[in-house]
């Protein structure tokens, strides 16, 4: 439904111009698609709103129509948050293991610095907000 509301132009001596009178003519037609209004009314009330003179003439063509009401506030949606990449917490683990290793037998496991460096390969790029890190672009 458009925004016409006929009481915005003030006392119903001011005078309209044709962009109000084009505007009341939609609001109208809105109506008449609605089913609020029958063709013969639509016909009627159309050419007195082009041959409305002060806001008054226009007024009185929406007396017994509804007022448009104000919209609500449209609830903007949360952005989803991302689900949290399994492979850091594994990096993390590889290297809790590797030091209580190292910490208990005395030695290092050599095994683990592969498993390491693979893992740090992988995960490069992926912290930190979109855009950000060491993923490029390959497109251009």
């Amino acid at each position: 439904m458009t925004e016409f509301d006929p009481a915005v132009f003030g006392p119903p001596t001011v005078r309209v111009g044709t962009a109000e009178r084009e505007q009341a003519a939609a609001a109208l037609g809105e109506h008449f698609a609605a089913g609020r209004l029958d063709l013969d009314e639509y016909d009627d009330r159309v050419g007195r709103a082009y041959a409305a003179k002060t806001s008054g003439d226009l007024t009185v063509l929406f007396d017994d129509l509804p007022r448009p009401q104000p919209a609500a506030p449209v609830a903007r949606p949360q952005p989803r948050r991302r689900p949290q990449p399994w492979i850091p917490a594994a990096l993390l683990a590889a290297i809790v293991l590797g030091v209580v290793v190292v910490a208990t037998t005395h030695m290092v496991p050599f095994f683990i610095f592969p498993v390491l460096f693979f893992l740090f390969i992988r995960t490069r790029g992926r912290f930190g907000p979109p855009g950000y890190g060491g993923g490029r672009d390959h497109r251009a």
